[in-house]
């Protein structure tokens, strides 16, 4: 039996490969539309469904009751003695609590067993770098304790930088106003868009891809300390031609040691819209 087994949520967007090395349980996130509950799969959310829930003007993004979490973890205490689950932003979204409520009662129901769950302060591959992170060390045969040190060891590096077309999808969950705000300042603006350390802040507003790409290569650089190692994950939803020059200009100037492509999810791209493109990034062993 393991000692830790480590579950995050489906908006990381880890690439499946990492998933199946680490072993690392997915849950699918959710949202409801009209009553109805979609899952963050393909099969819930063909590009037809994202399309068109793309357009509507209101939707539930409540995370799963604490019954689900509860179930999720009763099944992995029959081969791990510990989870460590890592969740998205706090501020974002209820998860913790209710995944807290869960882990209540799954260690009431199973004698002996921990479940502990880890706000990763962040979302998307930034959130997927902290729950990597909890996963090598659960691989290495660390305790729980230790995996939990390695996760927040990453969660106090890791940075986020998004272009994103619009910040009126985003809007519709109500959680971004200030930052809605600030954008809508100006029309045919991209805003670009910082999430660390539990803060989502302004970067700027660019006129066009270019110079948001260039914004981002910027500010990596005067982030970026190069006597460590680089991990790297470059994120897009329908900007491939822009992802593959920011792939370029990112392999060029910072030769990283670890580095992913990766796309948005279904729901990500339902909540956040089209057109973004995003890098998290940290660097340490």
């Amino acid at each position: 039996m393991k000692k830790v087994a480590v579950v995050t949520d489906s908006v990381t967007s880890l690439p499946q490969k990492v998933v199946d090395k680490y072993d690392i349980h997915i849950i699918p996130v959710r949202i409801t539309v009209e009553g109805k509950v979609y899952r963050d799969t393909a099969e819930d959310l063909p590009p037809e469904a994202i399309s068109r829930l793309q357009k509507v003007s209101h939707m539930d993004t409540t995370p799963w009751p604490p019954e689900f979490y509860f179930e999720v973890y009763k099944e992995l205490s029959e081969r791990a003695n510990s989870v460590v689950h890592v969740v998205c932003f706090s501020q974002f979204t209820s998860t913790i609590s209710l995944a807290r409520a869960g882990a209540e009662m799954a260690q009431e129901a199973v004698s002996s067993f921990t479940v502990e769950v880890v706000d990763s302060e962040t979302a998307t591959m930034a959130q997927g770098f902290v729950a990597l992170a909890a996963a090598r060390a659960a691989a290495d045969g660390k305790s729980v304790g230790e995996v939990i040190e390695a996760a927040n060891e990453v969660k106090s590096r890791v940075n986020s930088i998004w272009m994103l077309d619009s910040l009126n999808y985003l809007a519709r969950t109500g959680r971004i106003n200030r930052l809605a705000a600030w954008a809508s300042a100006l029309l045919n603006v991209k805003p670009l868009v910082g999430l660390s350390q539990g803060k989502a802040h302004p970067l700027s507003l660019v006129r066009s891809s270019s110079q948001g790409i260039k914004g981002i290569i910027k500010i990596m650089r005067e982030s970026v300390n190069v006597a460590e190692p680089l991990h790297v994950a470059v994120m897009e939803v329908e900007k491939p031609r822009e992802a593959q020059e920011l792939v370029n200009m990112i392999k060029e100037q910072f030769q990283p040691s670890e580095f992913y492509l990766v796309q948005f999810t279904p729901v990500m791209q339902i909540v956040a819209g089209s057109g973004i493109l995003g890098v998290a990034f940290y660097c340490g062993e």
